[in-house]
C-alpha cells in the first residue's frame, strides 16, 4: 500500500472513532438513565467498560502476536509495559487539557461537578497505581498483586454504584438514534454496533499508527509510551469532550476519572500477569510524574474545591514537556 493509502485509512478510522463515540456516549447515557444510575456511574463504570477495550487489548495482542509470529518476546513484552504504563498519565494530562481547550471555547472557566467525587476516584487511582509500582520490586508477590488490584476495583465499582443510587435525580434523557419499536432491542443493537466500531477502528488507527512510526523511524519507546496510547485512549478523549461539549462536565470527568482508575487496577493487573513488570529510568520518570500532577491536581481541588482552568492547562503543560523529553532521549 501507498503512504497515501495507508493516510487515508488513518483518516477514515479516525472519523469512524469520533462517529462511534457519538453512538456509544448516547447509548450509555441512555441505559444509565435506564438503570437509575447517576452521571458519576455512567461515566466512570458504563462507559469505560466499552471504551477500555482498545488500551486492555493492545498488550494482550502484542505479546501473543510475537508468541505465534516467532518474533521476538521482549521486544514485545517492552512495548506491552510502555502501553499500559502510558495511558493513565496520557489521560491524566493530555485528556485534560483537550477539555480545557473545550471550556475556552465555550468562554467557561472551571468544571462544574462534585469535586468530592472527583477527590474520591484521584484517592483509588492514587492506591491502585502506587501500589502496582511499589510490587515492582517484590516480584514473587505478583498474584498476591493481581489480587488486591482486582479486589481494588471491585470494590470501587460497588461504592460508585451504591453512592450514584442515592443521588441519582432521574432526568430527561436524549432519544437513541437507533430508534425501533423495542426499547431494549434498540438500546443492544446502538451499545453492540458502536463498540465493534469503536474497536475495530481504533484497530485499525493503531495499525497506521505504527506503520507512521516505522517509515518515520520512531523508537518502539516513544511508540509504546506516546503514539499507542494517544490511539487507544482516543474513545475517551473524545467521548469527555462531546459530553463536556454538550455542557455535562460531571459526564466528561467521570469517563476520564473512572478510566484511570480501571487502567491502574485492571490493565495494570494485566500487564503484572504478562510481563516482567520492571521499569526503566524513563518508565520510573513517567510514574513519578502521573503521581505529582495528580497529587497536584487532588491537592488543589481540596483547597479550592472546584476544578478550575489552570488546573487543567496544567495538565497539558507536564504532558508536552515528558513528550520533548521522551523524543530527545
Amino acid at each position: 500500500m501507498t503512504f497515501l493509502t495507508h493516510f487515508t485509512i488513518a483518516l477514515i478510522s479516525l472519523i469512524v472513532i469520533v462517529l462511534s463515540c457519538v453512538l456509544f456516549t448516547n447509548a450509555i447515557e441512555f441505559l444509565g438513565n435506564k438503570l437509575k444510575l447517576g452521571n458519576s456511574a455512567t461515566g466512570s463504570i458504563l462507559a469505560v467498560f466499552g471504551t477500555g477495550l482498545p488500551e486492555t487489548i493492545v498488550p494482550v495482542v502484542a505479546i501473543l502476536g510475537s508468541y505465534f509470529s516467532n518474533s521476538k518476546i521482549e521486544l514485545a513484552k517492552d512495548v506491552a509495559l510502555g502501553a499500559v504504563v502510558g495511558s493513565p498519565f496520557m489521560l491524566s494530562t493530555l485528556a485534560l487539557f483537550f477539555l480545557s481547550i473545550v471550556l475556552i471555547l465555550k468562554k467557561k472557566n472551571r468544571l462544574y461537578l462534585d469535586y468530592k467525587t472527583v477527590i474520591r476516584d484521584y484517592k483509588y487511582f492514587l492506591l491502585g497505581y502506587i501500589g502496582a509500582f511499589i510490587f515492582s520490586y517484590f516480584s514473587n508477590f505478583k498474584y498476591i498483586a493481581i489480587i488486591l488490584l482486582l479486589i481494588l476495583y471491585c470494590i470501587y465499582v460497588q461504592r460508585t454504584i451504591l453512592k450514584s443510587r442515592t443521588t441519582c435525580i432521574e432526568c430527561e434523557c436524549e432519544k437513541l438514534y437507533f430508534n425501533f419499536k423495542q426499547e431494549k432491542l434498540s438500546l443492544t443493537l446502538q451499545l453492540l454496533f458502536s463498540l465493534i466500531l469503536l474497536v475495530v477502528s481504533s484497530h485499525f488507527f493503531v495499525c497506521e499508527i505504527k506503520y507512521f512510526s516505522d517509515i518515520l523511524n520512531i523508537s518502539p519507546l516513544l511508540l509504546s509510551l506516546i503514539i499507542t496510547p494517544f490511539a487507544t485512549e482516543l474513545p475517551e478523549c473524545i467521548n469527555s469532550i462531546i459530553w463536556l461539549y454538550q455542557g455535562k462536565d460531571d459526564l466528561a470527568m467521570a469517563n476520564i476519572l473512572g478510566a484511570i482508575v480501571f487502567q491502574a487496577t485492571v490493565v495494570f493487573a494485566l500487564g503484572i500477569l504478562l510481563t516482567n513488570w520492571n521499569f526503566s529510568t524513563i518508565l520510573i520518570i513517567n510514574f513519578v510524574s502521573t503521581i505529582i500532577i495528580t497529587l497536584a491536581t487532588t491537592l488543589s481541588i481540596m483547597k479550592f474545591k472546584k476544578i478550575t482552568l489552570a488546573n487543567l492547562f496544567l495538565c497539558g503543560i507536564i504532558y508536552f514537556a515528558y513528550f520533548i523529553f521522551v523524543l530527545l532521549k
